[in-house]
């Protein structure tokens, strides 16, 4: 069966998500729409850059919402994915997320420093808080780290 690749910005209160301790139901997620690769100009075999690109912007929901970049990554049934408010952005609802579709999770290094561009973003739109020079200075000068689902499963 086809998946998709979704990214979902939580807090770090809902880390749980990722043993299922936590449920996932009518969440507010990114990935790859056709209306984000138009946005961006990404052709059909720039996936991996799109995709990419759907990440660091559910980075930004999280951010504006949670106040932290914290992102899971799930390869769900396309079933569980529907319309979002914000196709442009590339942003679904995701119905539900059984925790063994979750791949990995994204995270600030310990240390980095988002309290300005967390304050002055906060509650705001993805478009809104991209253009804060706040954002964009943590945009470029801090990448998110990889961390495998399996390590947070061991405890």
């Amino acid at each position: 069966m086809k998946r998709q690749l979704v990214f979902l910005p939580i807090a770090a209160s809902e880390m749980g998500v990722l043993s299922g301790e936590i449920a996932v139901a009518d969440r507010v997620a990114y990935t790859v729409t056709p209306r984000l690769l138009d946005e961006l100009g990404y052709g059909e075999n720039e996936s991996e850059d799109a995709e990419y690109a759907a990440l660091v912007l559910a980075s930004v929901a999280a951010l504006t919402a949670h106040g932290e970049r914290l992102v899971v990554v799930a390869e769900v049934d396309p079933a569980l994915v529907g319309p979002g408010e914000d196709p442009d952005n590339g942003q679904i609802v995701l119905t539900s997320c059984p925790a063994s579709a979750i791949t990995a999770w994204f995270a600030d290094e310990p240390g980095t420093d988002v309290a300005d561009a967390a304050a002055i973003s906060k509650g705001l739109t993805i478009d809104q808080a991209w253009d804060l020079p706040q954002v964009q200075a943590l945009l470029q000068e801090h990448d998110l780290l990889w961390n495998d689902v399996v390590e947070y499963r061991r405890g």
